[in-house]
């Protein structure tokens, strides 16, 4: 779905949402039309208003923005990313629906990128914005909210007006399959192609038969499930350290990663505690990917011709997903090569569908403002120099 008001002007700020159960990634150009990644810690709270201003009263130093985020319509206020997960103890949410929370992020990040580009409080954007299956029926009623939170807000530097242009929704996978379905042309409407992502909160499956984009499914089987398979064979731990621990502990099992997470005073308890880590986790992968494989082949078409998989933790699980998988041809995240100018934190596969988004909506925005603006992306994988804009963590 793509609106736009009368007005031919191009937007001030053309920006591609992916909000994360692990991170909000943010792709964005700005009138000069280099395109920059933002990435936010995905939690959201609320936040009594006097205690906004006596974080603002008494904070030291200075900040990036990213880190110092809140937002405030209709007299809610609320913190966001960092601020909210370090400052006020705020959790991810991964139970709530996207796309209600989505509506802050979007003015955080929004107000951001007003910090960085310095620009004014007053200035027109385009947003592109992906939502899980099971959300994408709301998409008009998030358009309609956000559309009336963006013309008038509040933020850490005084009050904010946006004019939302153009609005662009599609289902989590989208950026993957219209990557997809540029590469392949026509053959697409030939052929059946799964695309399943496989996220931290969930996992979902669009698939085309023929050219035909059918209601996507989704699942809560995101990598949040093995965290918490995890989580209830050991003790002391949290599933926002044991994450990343996980992730870097790898197929391998290394123990190192663990080591921090333990907690013990003494040298043997220490060992002891990570030993019982990597047996938790030795004993948890299986039984995830027995879960996820089990959902994915309920929901798969018996007549799928290639499946195509994306996402982080579709990653982790690459080497599990190609064995399964064996009878299918199968391609991994579009074969979509994220910039090294543009992913310098390196997010790599995370980005893709994001990334897939924003090359997506600039071709639209170039035929709908008929403009020569637009550069084509492929000059940044040349190696030119762009800005990343980064959060604390």
């Amino acid at each position: 779905m793509t609106k736009t008001s009368t007005n031919l002007t191009e937007p001030d700020i053309t920006v591609a949402f992916d909000y994360g159960g692990s991170l909000t990634k943010i792709i964005f150009a700005g009138q000069d039309r280099q395109v920059r990644l933002l990435y936010m810690e995905p939690e959201v709270v609320s936040v009594p208003r006097e205690s906004i201003l006596g974080y603002a009263r008494d904070q030291l130093g200075s900040a990036d923005p990213q880190n110092t985020a809140w937002v405030a319509f209709r007299n809610d206020y609320r913190a966001v990313g960092y601020l909210a997960k370090q400052r006020f103890h705020a959790n991810a949410g991964l139970s709530e629906l996207k796309y209600e929370r989505a509506l802050h992020k979007t003015l955080a990040a929004l107000w951001v990128i007003k910090e960085k580009q310095k620009l004014p409080g007053n200035f027109t954007v385009a947003i592109a914005a992906l939502l899980p299956p099971g959300e994408y029926e709301d998409r008009s009623r998030f358009e309609r909210v956000l559309r009336e939170a963006l013309a008038d807000y509040q933020t850490p530097t005084g009050r904010m007006s946006v004019e939302l242009l153009v609005f662009n929704c599609k289902p989590e996978g989208g950026g993957i399959y219209l990557m997809h379905n540029k590469k392949v042309g026509s053959g697409i409407k030939e052929r059946v192609c799964a695309i399943a992502m496989i996220g931290y909160r969930n996992a979902s499956l669009l698939v085309a038969q023929r050219g035909d984009v059918a209601p996507g499914k989704m699942s809560d089987l995101g990598f949040i499930r093995m965290v918490e398979k995890v989580l209830v064979k050991t003790s002391g731990q949290t599933a926002e350290r044991l994450t990343p621990a996980i992730v870097t502990a790898g197929s391998e099992f290394k123990a190192a990663p663990l080591m921090r997470l333990a907690r013990s005073t003494s040298r043997e308890g220490r060992a002891e505690e990570v030993q019982q880590m990597l047996l938790a986790i030795k004993e948890a992968r299986p039984e995830y990917v027995r879960s996820l494989t089990s959902w994915l082949d309920e929901n798969l078409p018996p007549d799928c011709d290639e499946l195509v998989f994306c996402g982080g933790t579709a990653t982790y699980f690459k080497k599990e997903l190609n064995e399964y998988y064996d009878r299918l041809p199968i391609i991994w995240n579009a074969d979509i090569s994220i910039p090294v100018a543009l992913d310098k934190k390196g997010l790599g596969d995370r980005l893709s569908d994001v990334y897939g988004m924003f090359v997506y909506f600039r071709t639209v925005l170039k035929k709908q403002f008929n403009s020569k603006s637009y550069q084509s992306l492929e000059s940044l994988s040349e190696g030119s120099e762009k800005q990343e804009v980064k959060a604390h963590g």
